[in-house]
């Protein structure tokens, strides 16, 4: 009896034993698989990226020559440094006026002299008006911007819309006023500073004027759009790996994400208040205007919102993304424009009567 015992426990015990030793096997099989399976997908995802170049040539024969040496992942970018235009103009006298760089995952045709930029930008318009968008210029200009929106209905009718009510003759001198008033007081203030002798921040007080006057001509107001308009000039021109090496699209490696996040929030709390605001003003006067006022671009854009039998359906977000067309665009652009000049003219003094 007791021997019949114990021969069962040592089967059971041998029955768990070996079914142990199978399970750790078929583990040990599922990892080798998964081994074997990984390894097999970096390999051939290795070798895509080597052959890659040589894959694309046939697509590319009819491109502008370009370096000959072009990394996996990166590129071109090596090639470049610190000074952008130094590293492109250093580039153009090697391989000629017009070249090819591939920056990350992105092909690029530089142009570097007037006549081939002319053949972009004025000739050959139509064939190269799309734009790229980085992440930054999609997320803040509410994917609906005016600048880098394809060719098509929406951005004929939103040109023609710009063009007539705003940048056409008939706005600049509605707002002619409003120009000369803050001309003025930023000639008094270099006046008061130059008879302290203080010393005047120009880029700084240029951009105050430049996003004054654009403020009051958009939403009649001016000051609260300064900083948010500043952080967005900045982020659309800095560097964000995410948009040049798709193999970093979903990775923030730069904190861009967090930062684009934030200055969409202050933008659009802002720009909601001032639509709310406005809408109110607009219920209270039934459609009324007062006599001899001049209505800025914002009163403008929310009539089109409310017009059906528009041409275009405008919607709130398009009235927020072209705020900030027109933000962006003329604030430092305005500026830094004006900066120059001035520099210019203090260069060579000669110009000044012309130029006043």
């Amino acid at each position: 009896m007791h021997r019949s015992i114990h021969i069962q426990f040592l089967y059971i015990r041998t029955s768990i034993h070996l079914a142990s030793i199978n399970e750790k096997r078929k583990i040990k099989e599922m990892e080798f698989q998964v081994l074997l399976a990984f390894s097999f997908l970096l390999s051939v995802f290795v070798c895509y990226l080597l052959l890659r170049p040589h894959l694309n040539r046939r697509n590319h024969k009819y491109l502008p020559p370009s370096p000959p040496l072009k990394l996996p992942i990166i590129g071109h970018m090596h090639l470049l440094g610190p000074l952008l235009h130094q590293s492109l103009h250093n580039l153009s006298t090697k391989y000629g006026p017009l070249f090819t760089l591939n920056m990350g995952s992105v092909l690029c045709v530089i142009a570097s002299t007037p006549h081939s930029a002319k053949q972009f930008l004025q000739i050959n318009e139509l064939a190269f008006i799309r734009r790229i968008e980085t992440a930054a210029i999609k997320r803040l200009t509410y994917d609906s911007s005016l600048a880098f929106a394809p060719y098509g209905d929406y951005w004929r009718f939103i040109k023609k819309l710009s063009m007539n009510e705003l940048l056409g003759s008939r706005g600049i001198s509605n707002f002619q006023h409003l120009r000369s008033q803050e001309t003025q007081s930023f000639m008094k203030l270099l006046a008061k500073k130059a008879k302290t002798c203080e010393v005047v921040n120009v880029t700084e007080e240029l951009l105050k004027l430049t996003n004054n006057v654009i403020s009051k001509m958009m939403l009649g107001e001016a000051e609260e759009a300064r900083e948010v308009v500043r952080g967005v000039t900045e982020i659309f021109g800095e560097f964000n790996v995410s948009d040049f090496i798709w193999l970093f699209k979903k990775v923030d490696f730069q904190g861009f994400g967090k930062r684009i996040e934030d200055l969409f929030f202050k933008f659009d709390t802002l720009v909601e208040r001032i639509i709310c605001k406005r809408e109110e003003i607009r219920k209270k006067r039934n459609g009324e205007s007062r006599k001899g006022e001049i209505r800025d671009f914002l009163d403008i854009l929310l009539d089109y919102v409310e017009d059906e039998s528009s041409e275009m359906k405008i919607q709130r977000v398009h009235v927020k993304a072209l705020i900030m067309d027109f933000f962006t665009a003329g604030t430092d652009t305005t500026a830094i424009s004006t900066e120059w000049a001035l520099v210019e003219l203090i260069k060579k003094p000669i110009f000044t009567p012309k130029s006043s």
